[in-house]
C-alpha cells in the first residue's frame, strides 16, 4: 500500500496515485489541473498570472492511467482552469472519471455547460463523502478492500477570514482492517492557500492519534498523546500579502499553526512557483520566501523534529508508505 504524489506544474497541479494489492489497477486522483493559460481576477489589467516553469505534461489528455477523481478546491482560474479541464475526453477515456468541486468552483463548472452534471459532485460544509475503491481483481478474498476516500471540504465561517481562498480539502484513505485496531487511516490535508486552525481542527480531531518520539534525548519537543496525525500536508512554504486585500496565501505561518496541532509525517509545498504576475495589483504584493533548507531550520527551531519536508518541481515525484 503506498502513495504516489507527482507535481505537474510546480505548483497546486498534483496526481495522487494510491496502490493496493485488492486494486487492479491504480487508483488516480487529480488536484486543481492548471497547465496553461493566464489567469486573472476581474481583468487582466488587474491582475494576472503565468507560469514560469513549464508543466511536465502540455495536456491533462496526457495522464495515463485516467484519472478517476478530479478535485477543484476552488473557483480562482489558477485551480479551476476551463481549458484544462475540457482537454481531457470525458465522453471516452475518461467517461467514467468524476469531478469533485467545492461550491464556488462547482458554480463555475456549471456555467460552462459541457460537463453531465451527474458527473459533477458538491464538496459541502460539514458533510463527508466517500469513493469507494473498488476491488477489480476476483483473485482477492472478500475481506481484502482497498477501503474508501472520505473527502471533506473545510472552510472557514467568518467573512474577515476570507473563505473563498483560505480553505482546505480534507482527504482520508480509510483501509479496513481484521484487527481490534480498527481501520488503517491515511490522511491528505490539500490546503493550497492555507486555512485557518479553528475551521480544520473539527476535521483533525477525527485523525487517530500518535505520540511523537523525540529523536534524541535532546530534543525538547512534547507531543501530547491525544495529538491527531496528519499523513500528509499539502500546503504552501512562502507568505503572500497584498497591501489592497490582505493575506493571500498563509505560508510557513500557516503551515508550522497545522504542525502544533496535529503530529505531521509529510510537508509537500504548493502554489510556491515563482509565477510571473502582473497587473496593477502586483505592485501591492509582498513576499516572505521560505525554501525547502529555511522550512526544515524553522520547525527545528520550533521543537518540530520528524517532518519530511519537499519541495516538488513540474514532474517531480515521491514515494510515501503505509506504515
Amino acid at each position: 500500500m503506498s502513495l504516489r504524489v507527482q507535481s505537474l506544474n510546480s505548483d497546486t497541479t498534483f496526481v495522487l496515485t494510491f496502490t493496493h494489492p485488492a486494486l487492479r489497477k491504480p487508483f488516480v486522483l487529480l488536484l486543481d489541473p492548471w497547465l496553461h493559460s493566464s489567469p486573472y481576477v476581474y481583468h487582466p489589467l488587474f491582475s494576472n498570472q503565468s507560469h514560469t516553469t513549464q508543466p511536465c505534461i502540455s495536456s491533462i489528455s496526457q495522464l495515463s492511467p485516467v484519472p478517476d477523481m478530479i478535485i477543484v478546491s476552488q473557483k480562482k482560474m489558477d485551480h479551476c482552469d476551463e481549458g484544462t479541464l475540457k482537454e481531457l475526453d470525458w465522453k471516452s477515456a475518461a467517461k467514467e472519471t468524476l469531478l469533485y468541486a467545492a461550491p464556488e468552483a462547482a458554480r463555475v463548472v456549471s456555467r460552462w455547460k459541457w460537463l453531465d452534471q451527474k458527473r459533477l459532485r458538491v464538496l459541502r460544509q460539514g458533510k463527508t463523502m466517500s469513493v469507494e475503491l473498488r476491488n477489480g481483481d476476483e483473485k482477492h478474498a472478500a475481506g481484502d478492500s482497498a477501503g474508501w476516500l472520505e473527502l471533506s471540504y473545510l472552510a472557514p465561517k467568518r467573512l474577515w477570514e476570507l473563505p473563498a481562498l483560505h480553505n482546505a480539502i480534507g482527504i482520508k484513505w480509510v483501509i479496513p482492517r481484521q484487527t481490534e485496531q480498527g481501520n488503517q487511516i491515511f490522511s491528505i490535508l490539500f490546503s493550497p492557500h492555507g486555512a485557518p486552525v479553528a475551521a480544520l481542527r473539527p476535521w483533525l480531531s477525527t485523525l487517530p492519534s500518535r505520540t511523537q518520539i523525540p529523536k534524541n534525548e535532546t530534543s525538547t519537543q512534547t507531543v501530547s498523546p491525544q495529538q491527531p496525525n496528519l499523513s500528509l500536508l499539502v500546503h504552501p512554504f512562502s507568505h503572500i500579502h497584498s497591501l489592497l486585500g490582505g493575506e493571500i496565501i498563509s505560508g510557513f505561518p500557516g503551515g508550522i499553526s497545522i504542525c502544533r496541532h496535529a503530529t505531521v509525517d509529510n510537508w509537500i509545498s504548493a502554489h510556491d512557483e515563482a509565477k510571473d504576475v502582473r497587473g496593477i495589483t502586483a505592485g501591492f504584493l509582498r513576499y516572505r520566501l521560505w525554501d525547502v533548507n529555511k522550512v526544515k531550520k524553522d520547525l527545528k527551531g520550533e521543537g518540530i523534529e520528524g517532518v519530511r519536508v519537499n519541495m516538488l518541481q513540474a514532474g517531480e515525484e515521491v514515494d510515501i508508505e503505509l506504515c
